[in-house]
């Protein structure tokens, strides 16, 4: 059986629609599942070696005694093992071992003493392939270990293994799956509908046939019926068409070539205007007529010059084309009109020749603005992969120091066991000048990275509070001073506190620096009527040029001599991920006001 038109187009939209829902769905899924697997182990391996550091201090203390006893008093080693389980949603053990895989100590105190179970590791989790990945998690319920070796005097001593639940991990990723086979199954009842209205475009021309037989049988010959097609319905046509030429063949092929060329060229992207041998505009396509801010579309017998005027550079260089009888190409003109902003335009001109000269003539004008809307967007991909490039060094060179900063600091305090207080207060300050430091690298990396929120509910005015006070003793040797108004019956708003205090923090600093010779800096919070939490960060500062307000959250556009670009970018798209916006209101010499919206919880 030989399907119809209608059939034929219906089979193929769904088959295709099939397959590339269905690789959609591959790809996503993967995606998901790699990403899930891989963050949950770098998780387990992180907390690992912080019990592995941990483990190593205790037992470099343990003078006189048994390692195994050490370990097992240490407070804070048993601390860090219950820490771990709160740190990370998919941890659900954390255990040290001896070389015989007996627990010494456990996250849940009943399993010391006993035989540690054998576990398969994450490592071959995470060797298989993402889809096997999503199989192995949605099967059956497993624990996967993340196991780091503990040594003592150069000598195997135990290890450190932390357990990763692969139900926990299956939690995860279940919605996700679940949202995507139900897109997938939404997709073809959609397109079927798709293609029962485009076969329905199909059959249309048949029913044209049929009106064009009803008019050749009226007599009616003028409106032949305009066909290009291979199929039935071309060769039905190709002979009415033919019967039509035959009764009135000269008229028929103009009104054909006529309405044809015209609907090409009043869909043309770019303008198109004809001229005769008089330079006489003949034809102009819509786009023209808004491209140069003229009334061209009935202006068939005017002259160019007359429309728009002898000193007009198209004007002229239609003039140079016709002398010369050469074409003019890609002429920069800019078109001002009633726009504010004049439009650049290229131009190009065409003469028409035959053997007595110049006929006629074709004007083609492009409109610019979207190649360089395409021109910012490839820029725009280039900082981005510039900044990817940026986040690799600072991750290696920055980073990694920093780890070890942090972890000699500890051992120093460990071994000051009683130190004198200004030492004390120094070392403090110096961890908490490390700390702040490796939050700013990480809030640098999210910026290229995607970032998953860990959202919980916050009070806004404490956390407006909490970043003040950290930049209290930076706006004090400013003269900066800091005011608050906050609305103590503000709800709970939905967010993720360590990138929040980030980007409120760049918004405070950016206030701060913009009071040179000091001021103070308002922090408040309100809500609207229609329940919206606001927050407002007001200085008293400089101000924000009128022509610069567009352009401030753009990456790496800054005003100040040693800023980066990156501040309010990173506060624009953190703001951005917890589904709000920010909103910028400022005037030269009197201030500026950052407003950050919240989405009703």
């Amino acid at each position: 059986m030989t399907l119809g038109i209608r059939g034929k187009e219906i089979l193929g939209i769904s088959l295709l629609v099939f397959l590339i829902v269905s690789l959609a769905l591959v790809v996503h899924l993967s995606t998901t599942t790699h990403l899930v697997v891989q963050h949950a182990a770098e998780k387990g391996n992180l907390q690992a070696q912080q019990i592995f550091s941990g483990s190593t201090r205790v037992m470099s203390r343990a003078r006189g005694s048994r390692p195994e006893e050490a370990l097992h008093r240490d407070r804070e080693l048993r601390a860090l093992l219950d820490a771990a389980i709160g740190y990370s949603p998919h941890l659900v053990y954390a255990m040290i071992t001896d070389r015989s895989d007996t627990v010494l100590l456990h996250s849940q105190r009943s399993r010391e003493g006993h035989k540690a179970p054998s576990r398969p590791k994450i490592e071959q989790l995470l060797e298989m392939n993402p889809l096997r990945q999503l199989a192995v998690l949605a099967r059956q319920p497993q624990v996967f270990e993340t196991t780091l070796p503990l040594s003592l005097n150069d000598r195997p001593f135990g290890a450190i293994r932390l357990g990763l639940a692969g139900s926990l991990l299956w939690n995860e990723l279940s919605p996700a799956v679940r949202k995507s086979l139900l897109l997938a199954v939404l997709a073809f009842p959609l397109a079927w509908v798709v293609a029962f209205v485009l076969s329905n475009l199909v059959v249309a021309p048949l029913r044209q046939i049929a009106q064009g037989v009803d008019r050749m049988a009226r007599g009616e010959f003028d409106t032949p019926v305009a066909f290009d097609r291979h199929d039935e319905v071309g060769q039905i046509a190709a002979k009415l068409n033919l019967l039509g030429r035959q009764i009135q063949e000269d008229r028929s092929s103009l009104i054909n070539e006529k309405a044809r060329l015209e609907g090409i060229v009043h869909h043309l992207e770019d303008a198109l205007i004809l001229l005769n041998k008089e330079r006489a505009i003949i034809f102009a396509n819509p786009v023209a007529e808004a491209l140069l801010a003229r009334p061209l579309m009935n202006a068939a017998g005017q002259s160019l010059a007359h429309i728009l005027g002898e000193a007009h550079p198209l004007t002229e260089a239609v003039a140079e084309s016709f002398r010369r009888q050469q074409p003019v190409r890609n002429l920069t003109l800019q078109m001002g009109g009633d726009r504010d902003v004049p439009l650049d335009v290229l131009a190009s001109v065409y003469p028409v020749l035959d053997r007595d000269g110049v006929v006629g003539g074709m004007i083609l004008l492009k409109n610019t603005e979207p190649l360089r809307q395409i021109q910012s967007l490839v820029d725009y991909s280039r900082k981005l992969a510039d900044l990817g490039k940026l986040t690799s060094s600072v991750a290696h060179e920055i980073k990694n120091p920093l780890n070890a900063m942090i972890i000699h600091l500890e051992l120093l305090k460990q071994k000051l066991n009683d130190p004198p207080e200004e030492v004390a207060q120094s070392l403090a300050f110096l961890g908490g000048v490390v700390h702040r430091l490796d939050r700013v690298v990480q809030g640098f990396l999210r910026f290229v990275r995607p970032q998953t929120l860990e959202l919980r509910p916050l009070d806004l005015n404490t956390l407006l509070q909490e970043v003040a006070q950290t930049t209290d003793a930076q706006g004090a040797t400013r003269r900066i001073t800091f005011a608050f108004r906050l609305d103590d019956g503000l709800p709970l708003i939905n967010g993720d506190p360590e990138l929040l205090q980030q980007a409120f923090l760049n918004l405070i600093l950016n206030a701060c620096q913009a009071m040179p010779d000091g001021g103070t800096v308002t922090l408040a919070t309100d809500q609207t009527a229609e329940g919206v939490t606001r927050a407002h960060v007001i200085d008293q500062g400089i101000g924000i040029a009128a022509e610069d307000l567009d352009k401030i959250f753009r990456l790496y556009y800054t005003t100040k001599p040693d800023g980066n670009g990156i501040g309010l970018s990173l506060v624009y798209r953190i703001v951005q991920m917890h589904g709000g916006s920010v909103e910028v209101d400022s005037k030269i010499g009197q201030g500026t006001t950052m407003t950050v919206t919240f989405p009703i919880t």
